[in-house]
């Protein structure tokens, strides 16, 4: 492993350490799930302005997270944001990803996808740590972070495409921002 893969792959672990990222459904059995989230149940709001029509979501019966991680705002009365990812599947030649971004902090009023992203673009990336590759995603088959809005506390639905991984490739980690945490371990649908 060269010097570089290996202050990447410290980078990362370290950034995971520190942010409280994990992946749902890994082990967790201490009678709490992603079902015990405020995001999990059913969500009133307006699916048009909070990007929940655009991404495909039901409002009445939203998905539950396969990985989710929560990074600091403390910006624009946002103190925290909570980054879910609700699907990861392919569809033809890509994989199609869905995110489900929860604001908490002061106040009521509508937060765009981009100031719950600390004031930052949605632009998901994911990360092959094996052969050290990027698949960003493709801008256009991505949501705009400006449009998606919803008040602290409800969430704001986001989506975008990737690229295929090549064969073999069974995980990788995931960024949505160039700022946020890895998510790391990420199973690559089939």
């Amino acid at each position: 492993m060269t010097i570089r893969a290996r202050a990447i792959a410290l980078g990362a672990a370290t950034a995971v350490a520190l942010s409280g990222c994990s992946m749902l459904g890994a082990g967790d059995d201490d009678g709490s799930d992603a079902s015990s989230s405020p995001t999990s149940g059913v969500v009133n709001g307006d699916a048009s302005a909070n990007g929940a029509k655009a991404a495909g979501i039901d409002l009445k019966n939203p998905p539950k997270a396969i990985a989710e991680a929560t990074i600091t705002v403390d910006q624009d009365s946002i103190d925290t944001t909570k980054i879910e990812l609700l699907e990861l599947r392919r569809d033809d030649n890509v994989m199609l990803a869905t995110f489900r971004l929860t604001g908490t902090g002061r106040g009521t009023e509508s937060k765009t996808a981009f100031k719950l992203l600390g004031w930052s673009s949605f632009a998901p990336v994911l990360i092959d740590m094996k052969n050290l590759e990027k698949y960003k995603h493709v801008d256009d088959l991505t949501s705009d972070e400006v449009e998606a809005e919803a008040p602290l506390g409800q969430p704001v639905y986001m989506f975008t495409a990737f690229p295929l991984p090549k064969d073999g490739v069974t995980e990788m980690d995931l960024r949505v921002t160039s700022e946020s945490p890895s998510i790391e371990d990420i199973p690559m649908p089939t």
